[in-house]
């Protein structure tokens, strides 16, 4: 018979085995299985992403750019953002001038540089803008952190500045259908990415207003990194809803994604014992960034995608949203809330 300490040191050994192997299975059985689809020819057209500078957002920008399109990088750090640019042109094979991969200062948690982000957007692009794919986003670890507004970190980049952003440019999108290389006109796109985690979401549009966005519900100070980061992604849903009914009859649709489980720098924020400590599952069982771009890049550029204004796509699938995403009043009261916190930001212009 073994011996007890024996006993455990096998177990002890078969247990690194194991989790590669269970990690690895989970990883195949969901990779993306994207239905039959045709990808727009984007030659012309331009397409803002944000949140490009690494993650799905880079991978999205290099597929988008290989399609044609003039790609918009949003970035916080001028550097992250030249680094990103050159491996979203080398991701195509280099072969594109640097013209058609644009960087443009923009943090989203600063009003004030969204609209100049967006100002510059126009000025160098007007009417040509076709779609834009909402990436960025941010999980913060600790409780409390605020932007310069006062409003939560969190909300303030994933909520707020995205909202700012798509105020500023909804003339471009609006305006009339984009016809691109093949010469038929279609719709004008905007592709919000969002989590299936905002199932586990809470958002009280009272609670936001009577705390300028430092709170988004009652139990906001118990709530931990994971469920505040979750009540952001509800509160993207409840925009996506609301932008496609504002938007019916305009010559854009709205489409959110989730792009899965995914293994990104979203987990930078944490502390270094649970990164290391949850890395080599993330490694291995998650989504990379380049299969969790394929579900978006779909909706931003697939034929099959044209008139699903208001769709919650999975690998291209249509799925449902939660419960909570589908409350038509909590939406356009967040949407109001939302727009009342952006006009009284007096943020000044950041310099160019």
């Amino acid at each position: 018979m073994l011996s007890a300490r024996r006993a455990a040191g096998l177990v002890a050994a078969s247990v690194p085995a194991v989790v590669v192997g269970g990690s690895s299975w989970y990883r195949e059985k969901h990779r993306p299985e994207l239905p039959p689809h045709t990808l727009r020819d984007l030659s012309g057209e331009v397409v803002v992403v944000t949140g490009a500078t690494s993650g799905i957002g880079k991978a999205v920008a290099g597929k988008l750019a290989g399609l044609g399109a003039t790609v918009v990088v949003g970035s916080r750090d001028q550097g992250r953002g030249e680094a990103a640019r050159r491996g979203i042109l080398a991701s195509v094979g280099g072969t594109l001038p640097a013209p058609r991969c644009e960087v443009l200062p923009l943090d989203l948690s600063d009003l004030g540089s969204v609209r100049t982000f967006a100002d510059e957007c126009r000025r160098r692009h007007a009417g040509n803008i076709s779609v834009v794919v909402a990436v960025a986003a941010e999980i913060v670890y600790e409780e409390g952190r605020q932007a310069a507004s006062g409003a939560d970190l969190s909300f303030a980049t994933n909520q707020l500045g995205l909202q700012a952003l798509l105020a500023e440019l909804e003339p471009e999108l609006g305006s009339s259908p984009r016809r691109g290389a093949s010469g038929l006109r279609a719709n004008r796109r905007v592709v919000i990415v969002g989590s299936r985690l905002e199932a586990r979401g809470s958002v009280d549009p009272e609670v936001v207003h009577s705390t300028g966005g430092a709170r988004l519900n009652k139990g906001w100070a118990g709530r931990d990194a994971m469920l505040r980061y979750a009540d952001t992604k509800l509160c993207n849903m409840l925009l996506a809803a609301t932008l496609a009914e504002r938007w019916r009859g305009k010559a854009v649709d709205v489409l959110a994604v989730t792009p899965g489980m995914v293994h990104t720098g979203l987990w930078r924020h944490f502390p270094q014992w649970y990164q290391a400590l949850t890395y080599p599952v993330r490694a291995l069982a998650l989504r990379s960034a380049d299969d969790a771009a394929q579900g978006v890049v779909f909706a931003a550029a697939a034929i099959e995608a044209d008139g699903k204004s208001g769709a919650y796509l999975s690998d291209g699938l249509e799925v449902e949203p939660s419960q909570g995403a589908k409350d038509g009043k909590a939406a356009a009261r967040l949407y109001e809330v939302c727009g009342e916190l952006i006009a009284a930001d007096r943020s000044p212009r950041r310099g160019r």
